[in-house]
């Protein structure tokens, strides 16, 4: 279940709910997952939308790893029995840690138990730290639990490794921080039809949210939401360079054994491996030639 987006100060009051899980939870890797597992009983969490960094200092948001959607889902996995998206505006960068933590206990009236990032901050200025909530958390009769970072290869898991990873096509290192493999969904729309002339219709996806990796051309795995059946795929992310080009990059996934009408739906992507670079063509033939060989690559790695 997901309540919100929605400012803190207009949450309804959700009796029951006995653990709370704090944080902005971008990628649910191993360590948020850890925060959330450290907890027992009814256990929700809390995160914000959009990521802080949005509206504290734009120039320095990072691109996110997951949707509100992919978030709920990966928070609902990990035993969460709701994710409360809290609005981060202007009114909620200024709010003191004291009137913060004053809703979480007027919002959470049952609530025994909190477990943070033991480097999270909050209220105006981040003047909150685990020091400062679990002084303010007695007044509402709950406790805090500040969890140290998971250790991965000799270093903490974060998103910001995740990143880098997938921006260097390192899918499987970012798979074993993140405990399963990156994610990213979008909406098919109607293309120019150009891969069905060439005799390989492909999904255009639109409104992807989610940190891409690199252009080129990709061995995937590609799932209609709501749809467990994972079916292989190939992705090509680029500018179509063989065709003229509106300077826009199109993501395209063609899937294998694969007959449906997939407009209007939205496809999830994942289980990336680099097959090439993005490259031009002399024409049609060429590139059909050369979507062959990819398809046979694809086979192959994702057998």
């Amino acid at each position: 279940m997901l309540i919100g987006p929605v400012p803190l100060t207009q949450l309804a009051p959700h009796p029951g709910v006995t653990g709370l899980a704090i944080g902005v939870f971008d990628g649910v890797h191993l360590g948020h997952q850890a925060v959330v597992r450290s907890l027992k009983g009814k256990v929700a969490a809390l995160t914000f939308e959009p990521h802080p960094l949005s509206i504290i200092a734009p120039d320095r948001v990072p691109p996110r790893l997951t949707t509100l959607e992919q978030k709920v889902a990966y928070l609902r996995a990990q035993g969460t029995v709701a994710v409360i998206a809290v609005k981060f505006d202007e009114e909620l960068r200024k709010l003191s840690p004291a009137a913060f933590v004053d809703e979480i206990g007027r919002v959470f009236p049952d609530l025994k138990q909190v477990a943070i990032g033991e480097s999270w901050s909050f209220g105006r200025n981040r003047e909150g730290n685990a020091t400062r909530l679990a002084e303010l958390a007695q007044t509402h009769g709950f406790t805090v639990k500040a969890i140290v970072p998971v250790m991965l290869e000799g270093a903490p898991v974060s998103s910001t490794r995740i990143r880098e990873a997938i921006s260097q096509k390192r899918f499987a290192d970012a798979a074993r921080l993140l405990g399963r493999s990156h994610a990213i969904t979008g909406l098919v729309i109607h293309g120019d039809e150009r891969g069905r002339l060439l005799g390989f219709p492909t999904a255009n996806l639109s409104g992807v949210e989610q940190l891409l990796p690199p252009r080129g051309v990709y061995a995937v795995k590609a799932r209609v939401a709501g749809n467990l059946t994972k079916y292989r795929a190939v992705m090509n992310l680029g500018q179509r360079p063989t065709f003229t080009s509106n300077g826009t990059d199109s993501l395209e996934v063609h899937l294998l054994d694969f007959d449906a009408d997939l407009y209007d739906q939205r496809l999830w992507v994942s289980d990336f491996s680099w097959i090439r670079d993005e490259q031009t063509f002399a024409g049609p033939e060429a590139l059909k030639a050369q979507i062959t060989s990819d398809i046979a690559k694809a086979r192959s790695v994702l057998s």
